[in-house]
Order: structure tokens, then sequence, then C-alpha cells
């Protein structure tokens, strides 16, 4: 699956009324390997997760998987441990998100399945996406995580 058509109204009304904002992750993350397919529940949703993949547990207990290659393109593992969990901390480099606080309910299509945001929730796009008027990943978090776990970035967003 892909962002497509079906998010296409949502990202024109973010795109028309500019709601774009750069931001960072700024908290570190527990991490640990996916070793058979899973059904994971998420606060956005229900999502289909592979073997292989990491799934990532953030300080307020919330699950989301990513790609071990898009994981190590964001985080730099620690060799702190709890139990199964390794603790990851954001690249001080990385480029961060553009994101945009939504303030109705809405859904959409990421590429492991279809999330459900609440009023006041974000949709996130990666940063390098920032010219694409419809990127074919997209995601949501949560308000009060979004809040506590990222940093707007101060600057021009190109």
């Amino acid at each position: 699956m892909t962002a497509g058509p079906a998010n296409q109204p949502l990202l024109d009304e973010v795109n028309a009324a500019d709601l774009w904002f750069h931001a960072r992750k700024s908290r570190p993350i527990w991490v640990r390997e996916i070793a058979q397919d899973q059904v994971i529940e998420t606060l956005e949703g229900t999502e289909h997760v592979p073997a292989g993949n990491m799934l990532c547990r953030g300080e307020a207990g919330d699950l989301w998987p990513q790609t071990r290659e898009r994981l190590h393109q964001k985080y730099s593992p620690t060799r702190e441990y709890r139990d199964v969990w390794q603790k990851f901390v954001p690249h001080p480099d990385n480029q961060g998100v553009l994101a945009a606080c939504i303030e109705h309910p809405f859904s959409v299509t990421a590429a492991w399945g279809i999330l459900h945001g609440k009023a006041g929730d974000y949709l996130l796009k990666n940063y390098q996406d920032r010219d694409l008027p419809y990127p074919d990943d997209v995601w949501i978090v949560d308000q009060s995580l979004f809040r506590s776990t990222y940093q707007h970035v101060v600057g021009p967003r190109d």
C-alpha cells in the first residue's frame, strides 16, 4: 500500500493551509527485532509486520514498526538494554520530518496499513519529501506523544 489517491484530500487540505513545519525527534526509543510475522496494535491502528522488521517502543509504551534500514537512518544504537529491548538515540544530524497538526479526526493509508488520528494528532512525512505534495510515506503521531518526543526545528524548511 502507498499513500496514493487515498491520502490526496487530506494532503490537499494540509498543503493549501501551509500547515507543515519542520520537527525532529529528540527522545530515545527502545527497539527489538521481530522474529515472526506479527500483528501490532499501535495508537493509530492495527499493523501487520513481517519478521525481520524492528519493533520500536517510545517512552510512553507506544509501539510502532520500522525497517532496520529506516531505523539506522534515524537512530544510533547504544549499549544499554532492558530485557530484549535495546536503547537507540536519535542521530544529532537527522533531518527530521515535516509535521502538520490536524484539527479533526482523520485517517491515512500508510505503507503498513490504514492509520487513524484524533483531532489534534499530527500527520508526518519524511523531511526529504518536503517538496512532494503527495508522498508515498506518511504516518500519524498521537498529539501528546508528538509534543513530548519531538522538537520544532527553527529556521527555513529547505
